[in-house]
């Protein structure tokens, strides 16, 4: 049976998580408002969302 992701791009996929959970921990703790949170909150999934496609193409 062929494997349909790679080991490659799981572990990139993993990398890319706890990337992910390091940006949302810095924007718990960075932002003072509701609304700078939610920025940052939306700032950040679209990104990780990006490297993540990347880390799936790969």
């Amino acid at each position: 049976m062929k494997k349909i992701i790679s080991e490659k791009a799981i572990k990139c996929c993993s990398l890319e998580k706890e990337s992910l959970m390091e940006v949302l921990l810095a924007c718990d703790y960075g932002t003072t408002s509701i609304e700078d949170r939610h920025l940052c909150y939306r700032k950040a999934a679209k990104e990780s969302g990006t490297k993540a496609r990347t880390c799936i193409l790969t």
